[in-house]
């Protein structure tokens, strides 16, 4: 009884933490420019995204249309969909261009599951306009 409970609980705790997009931003630059340009300065904009594999299909991601949601076998954890809400994110503060972006991606083995995979992408830029 004690290890059914001890495995329900892991598994719950993987359901909360798993699958998560959150975008943060800094726009405290103590008047420090973020290019060599003639551009104002409005902030910097990282985003990120991670989620459960199975082999290649997902199982649960951050959905990247509804930030701090969790999306059910969408694969959303990939470069394209985490540039996009960096990139939004820059021109909802008033960005009229996203410098300096700079992508992450990670893929790690849940052991001792070996077709589980835990991936991550986290995207990072600095809007100015």
């Amino acid at each position: 009884m004690i290890k059914k409970l001890i495995a329900l609980c892991l598994t719950a705790s993987l359901f909360i933490v798993v699958g998560c997009a959150s975008v943060q931003t800094a726009q405290k630059l103590n008047d420090q420019k973020l290019t060599t340009g003639g551009e104002v300065s409005i902030g910097n904009v990282n985003a990120s995204n991670w989620g459960l594999y199975l082999l290649w299909i997902p199982v649960l991601t951050g959905d990247t249309d509804k930030v701090g949601s969790i999306a059910f076998v969408k694969d959303t954890v990939n470069t394209e969909s985490v540039v996009a809400v960096a990139t939004k994110k820059a021109k909802d503060m008033g960005a009229t261009k996203s410098v300096d972006l700079n992508t992450s991606t990670s893929s790690i083995w849940i052991m001792p599951l070996f077709v589980v995979f835990f991936k991550s992408v986290q995207v990072s830029t600095n809007a100015v306009k």
